[in-house]
């Protein structure tokens, strides 16, 4: 049997002791597969499947599909929803990945942050190529309750175009018929700016500055494949209503001298 699956395997064995009051999310840009980084895709993909296997609810972003058939392939107890920047699998996506044992799918929807936003491909202000969000509400088996849950990854080059998305998100994050929102991503810019302020002025609450506790007193998020490098700044978010946050943490997995990624994942335990 492959050894990531036996991996898995034994992850998801030990997540049935947690009590069913407690559920885990994590947000992970893995970056594309780029010939040219100091580690390549094939080098360190098992590594990403093992750093997001264990989490009832992931989202990545920075996600071709041959990345993503890989990492369906790896997890086969997940299911996921995908849909590329451009449609018809080409480009990036921002896929959302959940335990098919503990969650039903009650909807999924893919817009584009654009004033256009239900136009595939659609281009939005000041930025330089098309950005989605993917949308799902899950039903939670165990306890009934439902959990909307989207995920991102907004400009790094259009100030004007991340603060309409925060416009967009706003709105499109009220809980409704959910007991609960979870919004994540890749944002492209630190909690002090205007873009994140905005979210968190509204129902939602960043889990960084929310936590009970948190594995550093600090951390960043982008930070580059080198260890020894810069410390990068923090923009990659779980945000959340409608729940508590116990925990959180940026994990540094380091493989062959590197990060597996050039962002760190960043994941949450979540209490009803």
């Amino acid at each position: 049997m492959n050894s990531v699956i036996i991996s898995i395997i034994i992850l998801l064995s030990v997540s049935d002791l947690y009590s069913q009051d407690e559920w885990s999310v994590s947000t992970f840009n893995i970056r594309y597969d780029n010939p040219s980084d100091p580690l390549s895709w094939d080098a360190r993909k098992q590594a990403v499947v093992r750093a997001i296997a264990y989490f009832d609810i992931v989202g990545l972003q920075e996600v071709l599909p041959h990345q993503l058939d890989y990492i369906e392939n790896s997890i086969p107890l997940n299911s996921s929803y995908s849909v590329t920047r451009f449609g018809n699998e080409e480009g990036e996506a921002c896929p959302i990945l959940w335990k098919t044992v503990a969650y039903d799918l009650l909807h999924s929807e893919t817009r584009w942050l654009s004033e256009e936003w239900n136009v595939v491909g659609s281009l939005g202000w000041d930025a330089s190529l098309p950005r989605i969000v993917s949308m799902v509400l899950l039903h939670h088996i165990e306890t009934g309750k439902v959990i909307r849950v989207i995920n991102t990854h907004w400009s790094h080059t259009g100030e004007e175009a991340r603060l309409a998305s925060a416009s967009l998100l706003r709105g499109w994050c009220m809980r409704g018929e959910a007991d609960a929102v979870v919004l994540m991503g890749d944002f492209n810019a630190e909690s002090d700016t205007e873009e994140i302020q905005l979210l968190v002025q509204g129902n939602l609450m960043d889990t960084y500055s929310n936590a009970s506790s948190r594995c550093r007193k600090q951390f960043g998020t982008f930070t580059g494949f080198d260890p020894a490098g810069f410390s990068g700044p923090r923009i990659d978010y779980i945000f959340v209503d409608g729940a508590s946050v116990l925990w959180t943490c940026a994990v540094e997995n380091i493989l062959h001298g590197f990060y597996i990624s050039d962002h760190l994942p960043v994941q949450v335990s979540l209490s009803w």
